[in-house]
């Protein structure tokens, strides 16, 4: 929103529109500023599983986001990356679209725990929490194991925290 949408709030406003293109230029999703601006390639973090990384709709299309958590992720010690069958297909989140179509965003995210799991993953990361409370609230009604994560939270080596959806009182 802020890097792509924000300045065109302010179209009859000239000084509040270059002010919110300043602030859009110093904007950015945070694989992307990590791999793309700061040059970051590798991270000192170690997970001991089996990943499988989704691509959200508006990193993905949006912000160009597809590489930049693979290639952090590649450094990681003791993890596998397992690619999903289709990685870059929405799981039916998407804001207001899951509560204006329920049955449909169902079935969405439906398709994608199964492909999750027919990945062999026993995690599942990503970079759009709304995408990740959708897939962990769908894998927890389903009964999987898979356990739901930040990408960030793998590349900061923070292993030790509870996986989304599963922390006391489903806080985080």
């Amino acid at each position: 929103m802020l890097s792509h949408h924000y300045p065109g709030l302010f179209d009859d406003d000239p000084a509040m529109k270059t002010r919110a293109e300043n602030l859009a230029a110093r904007t950015h999703e945070l694989m992307a500023f990590l791999v793309d601006v700061l040059g970051v390639t590798k991270v000192a973090a170690r997970y001991d599983g089996v990943v499988t990384y989704h691509d959200s709709c508006s990193g993905l299309r949006e912000l160009g986001v597809k590489q930049q958590p693979r290639t952090l992720l590649g450094s990681v010690q003791g993890l596998g990356l397992r690619e999903m069958k289709t990685p870059e297909v929405c799981c039916g989140f998407g804001g207001t679209f899951c509560v204006k179509y329920p049955e449909i965003s169902n079935a969405m995210v439906g398709e994608k725990t199964s492909d999750i799991e027919a990945s062999g993953a026993d995690t599942v990361l990503a970079g759009d929490l709304g995408c990740l409370m959708n897939m962990a609230g769908k894998l927890q009604r389903e009964g999987r194991a898979v356990q739901v994560r930040h990408v960030a939270e793998v590349l900061a080596d923070m292993g030790a925290l509870a996986p989304i959806g599963q922390g006391e009182g489903g806080e985080r």
